[in-house]
């Protein structure tokens, strides 16, 4: 079974870069080599380790981190996904999801660490977020702002939506720290609601 995989590999590295045309439809990349040398293109696959600027369609990562700029479509990711400026409307499926843009779509990981995603589901077991997220469902969810948290322990500064867990804090919750369930209190719901644009 070891020996089929690494005889798929080794073909496949001579193979793919011999297929790929100019348009860049295709790429296969190998640390520091993009087959052919375009910064996009609408399907990659990556060894160890692929960079370009934009992957439109499919991108597959074996065994490798699969670093891109912008990327829309599907990418599963057999390592980590790293994704720079922005991810529209992707399914982005990894070990560990390490973006550090804005996200819109889905982000399902082992560790799913975002910035932005207030239009992304983020599920995983861990979830880390330094900005603002819509709905985050896994074991330990903690982020800056959140609109839904649903997990075993969720942590955030300012809660717009609830929290649904064994452990849920937030500053703003109606209580700081409580078990089962929190929502932002009565006058931060109300603040909210004033500052929404009519």
């Amino acid at each position: 079974m070891i020996r089929q995989a690494v005889l798929l590999v080794l073909a496949s590295s001579f193979l793919v870069p011999a297929i790929a045309s100019a348009e860049a439809a295709f790429q296969f990349a190998l640390p520091e080599r993009n087959f052919p040398e375009d910064p996009e293109a609408d399907a990659r696959i990556s060894m160890f380790w692929g960079n370009n600027d934009r992957v439109r369609y499919f991108d597959l990562g074996l065994g490798a981190v699969s670093q891109t700029k912008h990327r829309s479509g599907l990418g599963l990711v057999f390592g980590i996904s790293r994704v720079t400026e922005r991810s529209d409307g992707a399914v982005n499926l990894a070990f560990v999801n390490f973006h550090t843009g804005r996200d819109s779509g889905m982000n399902g990981a082992f560790v799913n660490m975002v910035r932005d995603t207030p239009g992304a589901l983020n599920l995983g077991f861990i979830q880390i977020s330094d900005g603002t997220t819509a709905l985050d469902v896994g074991g330990v969810n903690v982020s800056e702002q959140s609109k839904v948290q649903i997990g075993f322990i969720n942590i955030t500064k300012r809660i717009e939506g609830f929290q649904f867990g064994f452990i849920n804090m937030a500053e703003n919750g109606f209580f700081p720290a409580f078990p089962f369930f929190n929502y932002a209190a009565r006058s931060d719901r109300e603040r909210m609601r004033e500052q929404a644009p009519r």
